[in-house]
C-alpha cells in the first residue's frame, strides 16, 4: 500500500484522503485490480476507523469483498480486533458480508462465534440469517465451532435465534445446520454441557452415522473409562441409541435394485398424475369436489321421514336404500379420494387432509346408519356395492403393478457367440 495511503488510513482524516484522491483520481480504482491485497479499508477496519471505513465503503464498495494476503476481509479483521461497532456499521451497510468465506472457509460469523462476542453475534443472526448454514473447509457450522470452543452462551444464543425462526423454510434450516456432519461425518462434539443444550432441539437426530459408523453414543462410549457417565445417561434418555441397535440403511445401488413395490407403484403413481395437472386444472378440479362434498354430506344429513319401511314395495327398497344411497355413498367417497390425490406434494396436506376427513367420513357413516338402523341388512347391502368397487379398482391396479415387476429384461446376446474358434 502507498505509505502516504497508509497514514492516513492510520490517523482516520477523511479530508486527507480525498487530498490524496484529488491528486491522484485512480489510487483506489488501482488497488482494486489485486485479487488479494491489504486494502486502506481492511487497515481502517483494524484499527477501529469508523468513519473512514464508511466513506471508502461509499468510494470503493468492492474493497469491503476483497480478502488479503493472509485471507481476511475487513469484516473478519474488524471481528478479531474487536472494533464491534465498526463491524455492526459494515453489516448494516452490506448483510451479505456476513457470508464471505476467508481463510480455512471461516466466514465472520465463524470468527465471532470463536471471539465470544454475545451482542455481535445476535446482530449478525438478525441481518444475515442465512449466514448460519455457511460452513468451514472441515464442514464445520457455527454450531460445530461453538461446542468445540466450550462456547455454550454463544450456544444458548444460536438456540434461541434457531427455535424462534418461523420464516418459511425455518424448519429446513433448524433440520440442516443441527444435522449437518463435518467433514470426518460427525455432527458434533458430545460434552455434557454440549448435550444438555442441543437435545433440546426437537429436530436434532440423535442418531446420525459419522464416517466411522458410530452414533453419538458410540462416539462417547469410544472414550472408555474416560466417558462421562452422566453425558451418557442423558444421550440414552433422550433417545440415543448405539449403531448396532438401529436399523440398517441400504445402499441406493442395493435398494434400486429392487423391484418396486405395491405401496411404492400406488405413490408413484400418484405422484406422476400430480405432477402432470396444472395450477389451474388443480383448483378446477378441487371446486368441483367441494361441492360434491357438500350435496352427498347434506344428502346424508337431512333428516328420515317417519315412514313404515316395511311397506315398501321391493322395487322401493330397491330404488331409495340400494340405489340411491350407494350411488350417494360412491360419489362422497370417491370425493374423498379424489381430494387426496388432487392435493400438493408434501407430509403436511397429507396429515392435515386425513385429520380432516376422518371425522367427515365417520360423521357420513353414523348418518346414513341411523337412517336405516330398522334395516340392517339394507344397510349392509347399500355399502357392499362401494366396498367392491373399492376393491375391483385395487384389484385392476394390483394386476397393473404385477405385470410390471414381472417384465423379464432381455438378455443382450454376447458378440462371442457369433464368433467361430479356428
Amino acid at each position: 500500500m502507498d505509505p502516504r495511503l497508509l497514514w492516513v488510513t492510520r490517523s482516520g482524516n477523511v479530508d486527507a484522503l480525498y487530498s490524496l484522491i484529488a491528486k491522484e483520481p485512480c489510487l483506489l480504482k488501482n488497488l482494486d485490480v489485486l485479487p488479494f491485497i491489504h486494502t486502506p479499508l481492511h487497515e481502517a477496519s483494524s484499527t477501529g476507523k469508523t468513519n473512514l471505513a464508511m466513506e471508502l465503503m461509499v468510494l470503493q464498495p468492492s474493497f469491503a469483498k476483497k480478502l488479503n494476503t493472509e485471507g481476511f476481509s475487513p469484516l473478519h479483521l474488524a471481528v478479531q480486533n474487536h472494533q464491534s461497532e465498526l463491524a455492526k456499521e459494515l453489516i448494516m451497510f452490506d448483510s451479505t458480508l456476513v457470508r464471505i468465506p476467508g481463510r480455512g472457509g471461516m466466514t465472520p460469523l465463524h470468527h465471532v462465534v470463536t471471539i465470544g462476542d454475545l451482542d455481535l453475534l445476535a446482530e449478525f443472526l438478525v441481518l444475515c440469517p442465512e449466514s448460519i448454514r455457511d460452513t468451514n473447509i472441515n464442514g464445520e457450522t457455527a454450531f460445530h465451532i461453538t461446542v468445540m470452543n466450550d462456547k455454550y452462551e454463544e450456544l444458548k444464543i444460536l438456540r434461541g435465534w434457531m427455535q424462534r425462526l418461523h420464516n418459511t423454510d425455518s424448519s429446513s434450516t433448524e433440520n440442516c445446520v443441527l444435522n449437518k456432519p463435518n467433514r470426518e461425518g460427525n455432527t458434533r462434539i458430545i460434552t455434557r454441557h454440549a448435550v444438555k443444550y442441543l437435545l433440546k432441539f426437537m429436530s436434532l437426530n440423535r442418531n446420525i452415522l459419522n464416517k466411522s459408523g458410530m452414533t453419538a453414543l458410540d462416539a462417547l462410549r469410544a472414550n472408555g473409562h474416560l466417558m462421562n457417565r452422566d453425558t451418557e445417561k442423558i444421550l440414552k434418555n433422550a433417545g440415543g441409541k448405539s449403531a448396532d441397535s438401529l436399523s440398517k440403511v441400504q445402499k441406493t445401488s442395493v435398494f434400486l435394485q429392487k423391484s418396486v413395490t405395491f405401496r411404492e407403484y400406488c405413490s408413484t403413481g400418484i405422484s406422476r398424475y400430480r405432477s402432470h395437472l396444472s395450477d389451474g386444472t388443480r383448483n378446477a378440479l378441487l371446486v368441483i369436489i367441494v361441492l360434491i362434498f357438500a350435496a352427498t354430506y347434506e344428502t346424508a344429513a337431512q333428516p328420515q321421514d317417519e315412514e313404515d319401511i316395511y311397506k315398501f314395495s321391493f322395487s322401493e327398497i330397491i330404488l331409495k336404500y340400494i340405489l340411491l344411497w350407494g350411488l350417494n355413498t360412491i360419489a362422497f367417497l370417491l370425493a374423498i379420494a379424489s381430494g387426496f390425490i388432487l392435493l400438493p406434494v408434501g407430509s403436511t396436506y397429507t396429515v392435515w387432509y386425513v385429520l380432516i376427513s376422518t371425522p367427515l367420513v365417520c360423521s357420513y357413516a353414523i348418518s346414513v346408519y341411523l337412517k336405516h338402523k330398522l334395516l340392517p341388512l339394507i344397510f349392509l347391502l347399500m355399502h357392499l356395492l362401494t366396498v367392491l368397487g373399492v376393491i375391483l379398482y385395487l384389484l385392476v391396479f394390483y394386476m397393473k403393478w404385477k405385470r410390471t415387476t414381472q417384465k423379464k429384461i432381455p438378455k443382450l446376446r454376447s458378440e462371442l457367440n457369433s464368433v467361430e474358434i479356428l
